[in-house]
């Protein structure tokens, strides 16, 4: 006999701000599926390490599966709540291959793409961004997306939605924490002073307005991206909502489960 589960694969935070985006999104997939159960998985080692230490532990992946295995689980649709196809969610594709040739595991695992996946994807979730940067910004003001960054090559799409932002509307912005010095906040600052912006939004591009946002964004801390571009004379207004807190781009990631939901009932 068939039975189903869902599996929602976030990278997972421990600060209480960004619980409002995993929040929304379970509550969001209950009411798309009341018969169907669905668990909860943090992909980061580190965080995982961190909420164990607090007596707060959390399943990773492997152990959620193992967890419906031994449940009687057959079927599995692994939700990525990542926002672009990078490391963690190619380990999830293997994973599932993994769990699909075991013996004695499960008929059948798929995995629901990232909130930005392919080209028609990308157009996509640039225009419902492009919506919310211009929802109450002045005609010069400039909307800044701080994106996590990533050694991987998944990186590529943080530069094309900043081309795409830079295409329809010169005030917007992508950038990135770690690893691509092309976005980093020393580029984005220059490029303000040029565009002689006075003013700019401050938007995570992360899925939960947590530590990163707390620390990195808006940190009292000298490097703090609030902290570098008021140095540099630009005023700045956060916006701290997650990307899981907007329907919109929720229902991007509700449609990448249905799409995975039907290929595992293909038979």
């Amino acid at each position: 006999m068939m039975k189903t589960a869902i599996v929602l694969a976030a990278f997972g935070s421990r600060n209480k701000n960004a619980m409002a985006s995993l929040d929304h999104i379970i509550k969001r997939v209950n009411e798309a599926y009341p018969d169907v159960p669905v668990c909860v998985a943090y992909t980061s080692k580190t965080i995982r390490g961190h909420m164990e230490k607090a007596g707060e532990a959390v399943d990773s992946v492997p152990m959620a599966l193992d967890r419906l295995l031994e449940d009687g689980v057959t079927h599995v649709a692994i939700q990525s709540l990542h926002l672009i196809p990078g490391t963690e969610f190619h380990e999830l594709l293997s994973l599932a291959n993994e769990q699909m040739l075991k013996k004695g595991g499960f008929n059948r695992v798929e995995v629901g793409f990232p909130l930005v996946a392919g080209e028609t994807g990308l157009e996509q979730v640039a225009d419902i961004i492009l919506s919310i940067a211009e929802e109450g910004k002045g005609e010069n003001d400039a909307v800044l997306f701080m994106g996590h960054g990533t050694r991987h090559d998944g990186s590529i799409y943080y530069e094309a939605l900043h081309r795409i932002f830079q295409e329809r509307d010169k005030t917007v912005h992508m950038g990135v924490m770690e690893h691509q010095k092309e976005a980093g906040i020393d580029v984005i600052i220059e490029r303000f002073k040029a565009d002689n912006v006075k003013k700019a939004y401050l938007v995570p591009f992360l899925f939960g307005a947590g530590w990163h946002v707390a620390r990195d964004m808006i940190g009292d801390s000298k490097e703090s991206w609030k902290s570098r571009l008021e140095a540099a004379g630009i005023e700045c207004q956060p916006l701290l909502k997650g990307a899981g807190e907007y329907d919109r781009l929720v229902n991007i990631w509700l449609k990448h489960l249905d799409d995975a939901l039907k290929r595992m009932n293909r038979c």
